[in-house]
């Protein structure tokens, strides 16, 4: 098999399973990466060591020139890419009575302006038959609450740009996303709280990240779905709460 993906944010956090997981699928992996030159080398290497080829592309997201070398410098290397996963993504806390246009700008940037520039320069490429975008989004899209104002807006717009996207690239390339639950914490929690955040899901459990992979796989491998936000969150869109935790922030 010939095929390659390129995963943006590839060198950590699910961005990194997915990349570990595809590489065991015999996939060609090309990982980006912005400030984590040594996890992505480090990933690197483990991948090679699986039999397949891999090659690290760092770059800005936040700027939109620097967004397009990330494809362009890739092709440099892979010469096609057959999957494009926009996993990276900012997520730091805001809200309408603190709002923080800075923020606003950078969540934007990277959440939403970066994947549209990505798959722009993907839809580009010559021969487009059965390929795919797959963009990590977040359960959240599905459960509004009041905090993090920006994330949570510019993933809802991720969204969007999913369906619009997939309108726009068919037949050729299909379009899809996958919306996560509680899977990794994050740098604002404990242990206790990730803890009781993903307790409070219907399933009780947090999301295994092999659970992400393989619905992204799923999707690759059924020519019937486009345009399609799949929930991985232990039920945690479906919004029961315990009292415990009505508030307090995700």
């Amino acid at each position: 098999m010939d095929k390659n993906i390129l995963i943006t944010g590839g060198a950590q956090r699910i961005g990194k399973a997915i990349a570990i997981y595809f590489a065991n699928k015999g996939w060609n992996i090309a990982l980006h990466y912005n400030q984590s030159k040594k996890e992505a080398s480090n990933l690197k290497k483990k991948i090679i060591n699986l039999g397949v080829k891999c090659w690290i592309v760092q770059g800005d997201l936040s700027n939109e020139k620097k967004t397009k070398l990330v494809f362009k410098n890739t092709l440099k290397k892979a010469v096609k890419i057959d999957c494009l996963i926009n996993s990276a993504s900012i997520f730091e806390d805001d809200s309408i009575d603190k709002i923080n246009f800075k923020k606003w700008d950078s969540h934007f940037n990277v959440n939403l302006k970066a994947p549209a520039i990505l798959s722009g320069e993907f839809a580009k490429q010559k021969n487009n038959k059965k390929k795919n975008i797959i963009n990590i989004i977040d359960q959240r899209i599905f459960k509004i609450t009041p905090y993090f104002l920006s994330y949570t807006l510019s993933k809802i717009s991720l969204g969007g740009l999913t369906k619009i996207l997939a309108i726009k690239l068919a037949p050729s390339i299909r379009v899809n996303a996958i919306a996560p639950g509680p899977v990794i914490k994050n740098k604002r929690q404990s242990e206790s709280h990730f803890k009781k955040q993903y307790k409070n899901t219907i399933l009780k459990t947090k999301v295994n990240t092999s659970d992400i992979c393989k619905s992204i796989d799923f999707i690759i491998e059924n020519q019937s779905i486009t345009g399609v936000i799949i929930p991985v969150d232990s039920g945690q869109s479906m919004g029961w709460k315990t009292p415990d935790l009505i508030n307090v922030k995700e």
